[in-house]
């Protein structure tokens, strides 16, 4: 007999708005998570941290891979749905991202 198999899925709500969104795909230096606010450092992208909070260039759309990343320039995004490296919060961020297109709503979630 063939059995029925069920599955589920948890979406994640990441856009907050209709903000137009542009992407870019630039070259890493080192591994990037899905969803981290990333700085420029000698023309590569890399996971912002505490020192260079204030110079966010985008948020990586995905995990780095074969040393690129795709990064969202622009948008609306849920602060919640985010992915904050040690150090970052987006009360650090928020102002530097709306200089450059970029909208957070809500916080990040707090830690467990």
């Amino acid at each position: 007999m063939y059995e029925v198999k069920t599955d589920s899925t948890a979406p994640v709500n990441v856009f907050a708005g209709e903000y137009p969104v542009a992407t870019e795909v630039v070259a890493t230096d080192g591994k990037i998570r899905k969803l981290a606010p990333v700085v420029l450092a000698e023309g590569k992208a890399k996971e912002a941290d505490a020192e260079s909070k204030d110079k966010v260039y985008g948020i990586a759309a995905a995990d780095s891979t074969d040393g690129a990343v795709v990064v969202y320039l622009t948008g609306e995004f849920f602060a919640e749905a985010l992915t904050w490296p040690e150090g970052v919060k987006s009360a650090d961020v928020k102002e530097a991202f709306r200089k450059i297109g970029i909208f957070l709503k809500g916080t990040e979630k707090a830690d467990p």
